[in-house]
């Protein structure tokens, strides 16, 4: 008897969740025109449902995203309009979070297109019939689903992200705001991450010149109290010459130390303290 009444119990349980089951939470998706969606949607949880979502996607399986939360996730039935960064087809759902962290999904959906039809109470029933007729024998031709354009961001050898169109316009303007980094163009749809670098940033030195005549000159105004020590270096750190002892306020320094023209490092000393690492370019003789 008490296997009897524990099947019939069981029984009960799952015709019960079989019934809940067929009240599985529905909403409507209406596209308005203009890149408006109107979505609406039944709340069969009533007080036990306490978030509720409305989340979009350009497919209809995976990478949903969140577009508005309800802030009275309770009503039975609510809605609102949703404005679409640019005329393409996207992938609606309902998502529902309930009392004890259950949660539930609605089926995804696409967006159909309203169609309007004047009542018969504003208009007589011939007009009415002539539209309704019209609409049946000649349906709006759907409009052409939109190629989504994917930008490749590469650094480098490698990918560094793939985003659409309206997304990387909001990537590129945060680089530029944001950051020192640069984007180059390198195709159709791909850009190139080119990453600030401090090395190439140049402010030249006011110790160590290029004067009108194009030869390098030292200007140390504190010379005679002061002990400075400067050497030079090529582009590629190798030491050329040093001034070990430095005395005049001016000097100029003759073009045949360095032996060509071009970028040179340097390092100037104080009190035997490095005050500046700089370079500087010492241009060709005009002929």
């Amino acid at each position: 008897m008490q296997r009897i009444l524990i099947a019939v119990f069981t029984l009960v349980i799952f015709t019960s969740q079989a019934k809940a089951q067929k009240q599985l939470p529905d909403f409507s998706a209406e596209d308005l025109g203009k890149n408006k969606i109107r979505i609406s949607w039944v709340n069969p949880f009533n007080e036990g449902c306490i978030q509720l979502n409305v989340q979009f996607s350009f497919d209809s399986i995976k990478n949903f995203r969140t577009i508005f939360s309800t802030e009275s996730p309770q009503l039975p039935q609510n809605g609102f309009v949703y404005t679409t960064p640019y005329t393409g087809k996207f992938y609606y759902r309902i998502s529902y979070i309930l009392d004890g962290n259950a949660f539930y999904f609605s089926k995804a959906k696409i967006a159909v297109p309203v169609v309007y039809v004047p009542s018969p109470e504003n208009i007589n029933n011939t007009s009415a019939n002539t539209i309704v007729k019209d609409i049946i024998d000649n349906p709006p031709i759907p409009p052409k689903p939109e190629v989504l354009r994917f930008i490749t961001v590469r650094n480098k050898d490698s990918v560094f992200a793939r985003l659409l169109y309206p997304e990387y316009r909001k990537f590129k303007d945060s680089i530029l705001r944001r950051t020192r980094d640069t984007l180059l163009i390198t195709g159709q749809d791909d850009v190139l991450i080119k990453q600030f670098d401090p090395a190439s940033i140049y402010i030249p030195s006011k110790y160590v010149v290029t004067n009108p005549d194009g030869f390098i000159e030292v200007k140390l105004p504190e010379a005679a109290t002061k002990k400075y020590k400067l050497i030079f270096f090529d582009i590629d750190g190798k030491k050329l010459f040093s001034l070990n002892r430095i005395t005049e306020t001016e000097l100029v320094i003759d073009k045949t130390n360095f032996m060509h023209a071009g970028w040179f490092k340097f390092e100037l000393y104080e009190d035997e303290k490095l005050k500046e690492r700089n370079k500087i370019l010492l241009q060709k003789d005009l002929k």
